[in-house]
């Protein structure tokens, strides 16, 4: 009977269960001390998500109290509905800190044309606002003559016909938007703001964005009842704390991507890493993320996960060639962590492909594993050699 090798054979008869031999019981015992380093870890990287998003809360606690004393968002409507509307609004935004947060508020000059018909004697005409403390001030004329508004922004119409043309200095922050009453109305916002976003019911007809400003303008038929507001919301694209959250949603995989590179680095090179190093190796890329949140709220996210980066990846490429006591493997493995960082970066851009890139960058993960292990145990039949020879 042709007899084959397993690694150690059991000299016994009485089964043919092969015996593990002692350097595939060490891979199984490493293997093992990384996926139970992966549960802990999950603890620390838990703790540093936590921060982030206690500092976003922050923000907007910020963000709500400058709103407060300067202007919250607005929303602009014209009473009663006239036969036709004309919104236009020139915005100037401009960032507010205070310490280290900050927020976007803006001064508007808005303009209101309405025609009124067959208006009855005695209709009282008003503005309706979100915020009124946002009013800096408001000129409003009626068939040319000038227009007494009150305290609460009201107005005494003619009987008729008429046309009401109003002039509304607004301060606000977050967004600004109108909210239509008339059967034809014509909406019409500009600014110098390079990342604004269309809100409300309806996306403009048109709109133009460029570096440092942008435009955007709606026509609104009787077709459009059910378009109850629209207008700009001026926000700061991916801001800080949203950016290194988003990171989190990769920081397992990256953790996985990195424990991997040690081991290909011991199978390759032939070095035994103790188990204590690979745990050490490991608080580097979870010190990552708080470096990343320190740095991003002085510098901002792209200078923050820079710096962040170029100094995890100086400190594993230093530890590994201490433990490996070779420079080419150290240099070659902070390079492949360098590679993933870079990577993390590119697929937080990537808002609608990061699913499929990152299934795509675990597959070829997974196939270089592949190959680096499937030779494991594997040997001719006339020698007797052990583990990965």
């Amino acid at each position: 009977m042709e007899e084959h090798s397993w690694g150690t054979r059991n000299t016994d008869h009485s089964g043919c269960v092969p015996e593990i031999s002692p350097k595939a019981k060490k891979w199984v015992v490493k293997i093992l001390i990384i996926i139970i380093a992966l549960v802990v870890f999950q603890g620390p990287l838990y703790m540093v998500r936590e921060i982030t998003l206690e500092r976003q809360r922050k923000s907007e606690t910020v963000r709500n109290e400058i709103a407060k004393s300067w202007g919250g968002e607005q929303t602009v409507k014209l009473l009663p509905a006239a036969a036709k509307e004309d919104f236009s609004a020139e915005i100037t935004p401009e960032i507010r800190y205070r310490g280290i947060y900050q927020t976007v508020v803006y001064t508007s000059k808005i303009k209101i044309n309405a025609e009124y018909k067959n208006l009855l004697a005695g209709t009282v005409g008003e503005i309706q606002l979100a915020d009124f403390k946002g009013i800096k001030n408001i000129v409003a004329t009626v068939n040319g003559k000038n227009l007494p508004v009150d305290d609460n922004l009201k107005f005494q119409l003619p009987q008729g016909d008429s046309k009401c043309e109003i002039t509304l200095f607004l301060r606000g922050s977050g967004n600004l938007q109108f909210a239509p009453s008339a059967a034809n109305c014509h909406i019409e916002f500009t600014g110098n703001w390079n990342s604004p976003g269309f809100t409300g019911d309806a996306l403009p007809e048109k709109r133009s964005i460029s570096d440092n400003k942008f435009s955007a303008e709606w026509n609104l038929g009787k077709f459009s009842k059910d378009v109850k507001k629209v207008g700009v919301d001026l926000c700061i694209t991916a801001g800080t704390y949203q950016q290194v959250e988003r990171c989190f949603n990769y920081a397992t995989f990256f953790l996985i991507v990195f424990f991997f590179t040690l081991l290909a680095a011991e199978l390759i090179t032939k070095v035994n890493i103790h188990p204590l190093q690979y745990l050490v190796s490991a608080g580097a890329p979870v010190l990552f993320y708080l470096m990343t949140l320190a740095f991003s709220e002085k510098a901002g996210f792209i200078a923050g996960y820079s710096i962040s980066a170029v100094v995890i990846v100086a400190m594993v490429t230093m530890y590994a060639g201490m433990f490996l006591g070779k420079i080419l493997p150290a240099l070659i493995m902070g390079a492949i962590f360098a590679g993933s960082y870079l990577l993390n970066f590119i697929i937080l851009g990537m808002e609608d492909l990061a699913l499929m890139s990152g299934t795509i960058v675990l597959a070829v993960i997974l196939g270089v594993l592949m190959i680096l292990t499937g030779k494991i145990n594997r040997k001719p039949d006339n020698e007797k050699t052990d583990l990965l020879q």
